[in-house]
């Protein structure tokens, strides 16, 4: 199962490309493509042989140029607006920071 934060980061920023391929059937798959409720819970499957696809889908988070992008570009906007503060900014400082960890991860899992 994907947590609340994975399926909001690629129903966001990833509806518009493929974000995992069933190995065994050879298909690629959109987000919305994939998703099935079972007793409330969401999973992730082929929807052709019902591989689970919550490992590619994670990877994906990990590699997408997309998600990169954006967080380069938070990064960058945390910058300007410590630069541009006349008094500590706090909460840009955090998100910088978090922003910042998580590149830090991606380039680690590249």
């Amino acid at each position: 199962m994907l947590s609340d934060a994975e399926r909001r980061v690629l129903t966001v920023h990833c509806v518009d490309h493929f974000v995992a391929t069933c190995e065994d059937c050879r298909r690629d798959y959109q987000f919305a493509a994939l998703g099935f409720d079972v007793l409330g819970r969401r999973y992730y499957f082929c929807p052709t042989c019902r591989v689970d696809l919550v490992d590619e889908l994670r990877l994906h988070i990990l590699h997408c140029r997309g998600i990169e992008a954006v967080l380069k570009e938070r990064v960058q906007r945390s910058r300007q607006v410590i630069k541009q503060s006349n008094r500590p900014a706090i909460l840009a400082e955090e998100s910088h920071a978090v922003a910042e960890r998580v590149l830090e991860i991606r380039k680690n899992f590249s």
